[in-house]
């Protein structure tokens, strides 16, 4: 399944993963490895706006709004590319 892909519902948080926000960086623990992740800015904006779940294309919808001077094949590909490094690491889900 790719990040852009149909497949599956909307993109969500992982609900077992604890954050924390210090200023504007965010860490993330996976509980069962113990594992600490540190999100980018994109990542971290990404993370906190699937406070709710979202589909890829509000995603890249609002994240286009949200940075108009950005190139909408730019942020297509960063918004990709952040789903599916969080994806891959378990961080963020599609729900069914």
């Amino acid at each position: 399944m790719t990040a852009s892909g149909t497949e599956a519902g909307p993109w969500m948080r992982n609900p077992s993963i604890a954050a924390t926000e210090i200023d504007a960086e965010t860490f993330l623990v996976e509980p069962d490895s113990g594992e600490v992740f540190y999100l980018d800015e994109i990542s971290s904006a990404l993370w906190r706006f699937l406070e709710a779940p979202r589909t890829r294309d509000e995603i890249v919808a609002t994240f286009a709004e949200a940075f108009p001077d950005v190139a909408g094949d730019q942020i297509s590909a960063d918004i990709d590319r952040a789903l599916a490094e969080l994806g891959a690491r378990g961080l963020v889900v599609r729900r069914p």
